[in-house]
């Protein structure tokens, strides 16, 4: 499904990320939470912020640095 959505995203403009966060523990709830506490959801959601914070300011950085015209 996600690699069907690629495209389509793409051709909207917007701009994916490698990384990401799933949360398998169940609906939203006390579990999801509790699911935080996992060392292994902190390494992902590590590498998701780091990527995502990375991609913003690289995005940004060429946004100012060049002129549409």
């Amino acid at each position: 499904m996600i690699q069907n959505l690629l495209p389509v995203m793409r051709e909207l403009g917007l701009v994916t990320i490698f990384w990401d966060v799933n949360f398998s523990s169940g609906p939203l709830g006390s579990k999801t939470f509790y699911a935080l506490l996992d060392p292994s959801y902190i390494r992902r959601i590590d590498k998701f912020l780091k990527e995502l914070i990375w991609m913003s300011r690289t995005l940004r950085h060429d946004r100012e640095g060049v002129s549409l015209q």
